[in-house]
């Protein structure tokens, strides 16, 4: 009787009286209408919400939800325009293409495919590119008063056909005081073999809007006159652009409130100075193969990464840099003594990633605000000092350890990637280094493609020489179960050997790793990618417990070459039906 009312009470009551409306009681008293509290949201948010959706076609699927989702993608502000969406279906000829018959052509058709066959050739997905935007513009676009974001993708851009278009969407995107514009451009070169493609040339309106905010630009050009004055814009990126030193000047003298700048494989900027942006907290500068020099003068700069190329020998001068916080470099040519002048520069440096400095040999940090430090590749590197108390990760990744010295009282984790030519395992200075943080509480973690070994304390440590091992420290067993997890998804080691103690969390994986000898994982019943535990066809475990050592767990593993067929794994598509059943019969078990 009690399971009955507990039931009619989550059923539906409809008052058939007139004048009320439907209620719908849940067993907790609640109305239904409290439980959709996602439509409730402002309207704002619902939109950002709608932004993080990847495709458009699910954005369009949210109108159907009810009517005030469709309010809502009605008023949608944010447009993706990305030409890859189409399918390729190229004709190479243009008397290949069997339009369809005139009567049944619009005007739109019959004027990009006159356009198209004066251009020399056909491609039907531009084609109905071309037309989707044109007819999203008339019908979705026009009606706002304002858009947030416009993006354009375009993938085999030419000239002849495409700029009039092009120019026409941006114009109308600024019209609409767009706050982010994104245009991508790629040549068609390569795919249209008797077409001669030009860059594309943005036009004056792209500079010139009070609005926007944001603007990213890749594969673009510009023409030498432009004028450049977005008084509103906060991000700058550009990259594969066609730009010198006095393009990047113009968007500094014309664009004042600049916070964050990014310059990518701009191959003819020679140059680049930079202080007059009191607002600038991030520059990027990756990949100028021309990139002569850098000079920075921002005071409120947090954030500087350098990635310069190998062939590449720009100088850096940050000297009015005093605030930055986090410093990237992959910097070739940098030398010890430009290295220690430019740690000295900055004082509140919390975050350090060096990677491929091949020029630097001897480094030495003295900080109390250094939180993390990577050294990664830096093969000439021989000696390096650290003194940073405060410092909480470190990682390195190179032929030997080149640590003299190293105060880092508060690490926590602790990332190692040895490897010599000769490729073997370096057991004594890894051992050398350990010892040295051994009070710390750290648990050890070894890894190669045939070996995995974890170490829970460092007392009894004794490493023999092996092949190229992964090594990592860490005071988290959460840590270490995760990359035990990982490493075992990836490469199907042969060995483990756990030395742990009595009281270790890793007992609960031992017990864990046993039990699917025995039985069929079901950890992955609905997904088409299974982890480790059903590629694992065998298990043999040894256990050895010296008196005054912790407890040694030996497995040997064997695996399958493909993952067991479970005849309970459940077709995707039905999994939703069969998840629904599931949940019916746990409800009927709880009433």
């Amino acid at each position: 009787m009690k399971k009955r009312k507990r039931k009619a009470a989550r059923q539906r009551k409809v008052n058939t009286k007139k004048g009320k409306r439907m209620e719908i009681t849940n067993t907790d008293g609640r109305a239904a209408d409290d439980a959709d509290r996602i439509s409730e949201l402002p309207e704002h948010i619902l939109h950002h919400i709608l932004c993080l959706l990847r495709w458009p076609k699910d954005i369009v699927r949210t109108s159907i939800l009810s009517k005030k989702w469709k309010v809502i993608w009605e008023s949608f502000t944010s447009v993706d325009f990305d030409q890859r969406r189409f399918q390729n279906h190229k004709v190479g000829a243009s008397n290949d293409l069997q339009s369809p018959p005139v009567e049944e052509q619009s005007a739109s058709f019959k004027q990009v495919f006159k356009e198209s066959l004066t251009a020399g050739y056909v491609d039907l997905r531009l084609m109905k590119f071309i037309l989707f935007v044109e007819n999203t513009l008339a019908t979705r676009i026009e009606p706002l008063p304002s858009i947030q974001k416009f993006r354009l993708h375009v993938s085999s851009f030419v000239a002849d056909l495409m700029t009039p278009y092009m120019n026409n969407w941006i114009s109308v995107a600024t019209d609409k005081n767009v706050k982010e514009l994104d245009i991508h451009v790629k040549k068609a070169d390569d795919v249209y073999e008797n077409v001669v493609s030009q860059c594309y040339v943005l036009p004056q309106v792209a500079f010139a809007s009070r609005t926007i905010t944001s603007l990213k630009l890749h594969g673009c050009g510009m023409d030498v006159s432009a004028v450049i004055k977005l008084q509103n814009l906060r991000e700058l990126s550009m990259k594969a652009m066609r730009i010198n030193e006095n393009v990047v000047h113009k968007f500094v003298q014309g664009c004042p409130l600049i916070e964050d700048m990014r310059l990518i494989k701009c191959h003819l900027l020679k140059f680049l100075h930079v202080s007059t942006l009191p607002k600038l907290k991030r520059l990027e500068v990756h990949e100028g193969s021309n990139l002569r020099s850098v000079k920075l003068e921002a005071p409120n700069l947090e954030t500087f990464w350098f990635h310069g190329k190998k062939s590449s020998r720009c100088k850096l001068i940050l000297a009015g840099c005093g605030n930055l916080k986090n410093l990237m470099l992959r910097h070739t040519h940098m030398a010890d003594k430009s290295f220690q002048e430019r740690i000295a520069e900055f004082p509140l440096l919390e975050n350090l990633f060096l990677l491929e400095c091949h020029a630097l040999r001897r480094m030495t940090i003295l900080s109390d605000k250094l939180k993390k430090l990577s050294v990664v590749r830096c093969s000439k590197l021989k000696e390096a000092n650290i003194d940073a108390p405060n410092l909480l990760s470190f990682e390195y990744t190179g032929i030997e350890l080149p640590f003299s010295s190293m105060n880092a009282s508060q690490l926590q984790e602790v990332k190692l990637h040895l490897k010599s030519q000769k490729q073997k395992f370096h057991p004594l200075e890894v051992q050398k280094f350990v010892q040295g943080l051994e009070a710390k509480g750290f648990k050890l973690f070894l890894a190669s493609k045939q070996d995995v070994i974890i170490y829970e304390e460092m007392r009894g440590i004794h490493l023999l020489p092996s092949r190229d091992f992964k090594i990592e420290l860490t005071k988290s067993s959460r840590v270490l179960r995760n990359l035990l997890n990982s490493h075992l998804r990836q490469f199907h080691p042969k060995t483990l050997i756990l030395m742990t103690s009595p009281s270790s969390d890793l007992l609960a994986f031992k017990k864990e790793i046993m039990m699917n000898k025995e039985k069929t994982p079901s950890c992955c019943k609905y997904y088409s990618k299974k982890c480790w535990r059903h590629y694992l066809e065998d298990i043999r475990m040894f256990e050895f417990s010296p008196s005054n050592i912790n407890p040694n767990t030996s497995f040997e593993l064997k695996w399958r070459s493909s993952p067991l067929s479970l005849p309970e794994d459940t077709d995707i598509t039905g999994m939703n039906e069969s998840m629904v059943h599931r949940d019916t019969k746990l409800t009927d078990i709880d009433e």
